[in-house]
């Protein structure tokens, strides 16, 4: 699983110590930000700590790694330095060939250099946002609270910035907002049904770059960044998830990025907004995947991983578990070996999904996001065994 090893030789900025006291390492790819990088590395100069106090200079470092840039980026950034003699920032220019010119290949370096940096410091957090985001002023406080507190990696809430997203048309502002909706809505029903103890309501749904941090003994478990071109952040989280990462998604930690249409990456947040732009007044053909299928999905999990903590039970029997669970199932050799010899719930989880014959689409038709969030805000109700924050899911 290890795309990485301590015998790595094209580490960038293998060239700078890395100050003892370093406890954080934030990497930020840097690419034709111009118009944004100096927002981003502002809300850099007076981060506090969770009770409002400074936070000390010397425990963080930021590693900026411009490639291929072809404007003023580079020269904001050394202004910017020599401006902030304290702060810890690092820049490398490269120019990299088309085949490693990509978001995922340069976020998977940055995040390895991180790595390498901290383990010589016996450890520590690599934290990750993007050249057009602004972090909030606890943003790396609340983030090492949130791993004090028993997660091992946390993504951020990731807002759009007020004024652009006020830019939008109206069109896709009204998807923007129905899509946040919708996955809110599901990540509270995720807390209900699998009720997880590290990443409790309120909770939302966003683990993504433009916010997200992880443990270094946790980096290492999971074996980092898939080598994928782009959505290397959502390529993570499933590997995450397959090695049992304590995710946690907090809304202390909170950022505000771009609300552009048009990105630096083949597919991304940008991306998406584009889409809903083009789909303009045809909201009616915005179909998502519906309320059974969710329930479906998250109750088989949440049953599959009781069964798989019953595993070790001397009266346990295979086979007469998984049939409760997945009756349309095959039930294979395979299926029993596979239980046996996978070391995590969520690589066997992955599994089943594999070998789990049905087709799901065919069972659970679409929806327009409409009656899906209205089916969802019911299912919650049901599944209310005591309040929780309305806000989180506004």
């Amino acid at each position: 699983m290890n795309n990485f090893s301590p015998n790595t030789k094209d580490i960038f900025f293998s060239q700078l110590e890395v100050m003892p006291s370093i406890k954080s390492s934030i990497v930020i790819p840097v690419k034709n930000e111009e118009n944004y990088i100096l927002k981003t590395l502002n809300s850099f100069v007076r981060q506090v700590d969770i009770l409002g106090k400074p936070l000390p200079v010397d425990q963080f470092e930021i590693l900026l790694l411009a490639n291929n840039c072809s404007d003023n980026s580079v020269a904001y950034i050394k202004d910017f330095r020599n401006k902030h003699p304290n702060l810890n920032i690092y820049l490398e220019e490269v120019t990299l060939p088309p085949a490693q010119a990509n978001i995922g290949y340069v976020r998977r370096k940055l995040m390895e250099c991180a790595y390498f940096r901290l383990a010589k410091n016996g450890g520590g957090i690599i934290l990750t946002t993007d050249s057009d985001t602004i972090v909030a002023q606890d943003w790396i406080a609340q983030t090492c609270w949130e791993i004090e507190n028993g997660a091992e990696c946390v993504g951020g809430r990731i807002l759009l910035v007020d004024d652009e997203l006020e830019g939008l048309d109206e069109y896709t502002r009204l998807l923007h907002f129905k899509d946040e909706k919708y996955h809110l809505l599901i990540a509270e029903l995720e807390a209900r049904i699998l009720n997880p103890s590290f990443d409790p309501s309120p909770r939302h749904h966003q683990h993504f770059n433009g916010s997200f941090a992880i443990t270094t003994d946790c980096y290492l478990r999971s074996g980092g960044v898939p080598i994928v071109n782009y959505l290397e952040d959502c390529a993570f989280f499933e590997r995450l998830e397959s090695v049992d990462a304590k995710i946690r998604h907090s809304y202390k930690v909170k950022v505000y990025t771009s609300a552009r249409c048009i990105g630096r990456t083949e597919i991304g947040l940008s991306y998406q907004l584009n889409e809903w732009k083009n789909l303009g007044k045809q909201v009616d053909e915005y179909f998502v995947e519906s309320c059974p299928s969710i329930i479906n999905r998250l109750t088989m999990k949440r049953n599959l991983r009781t069964m798989w903590e019953l595993k070790h039970c001397p009266e346990f029997d295979f086979y007469q578990e998984i049939r409760k669970i997945v009756p349309e199932m095959s039930l294979t050799e395979e299926v029993y070996k596979t239980f046996n010899n996978t070391r995590y719930f969520g690589e066997w989880f992955e599994k089943i999904i594999i070998l789990k014959q049905v087709n799901c689409q065919e069972e659970f038709p679409a929806v327009h996001i409409d009656k899906a969030i209205t089916d969802l805000m019911i299912k919650l109700k049901e599944y209310a065994y005591h309040n929780f924050p309305q806000t989180s899911i506004l």
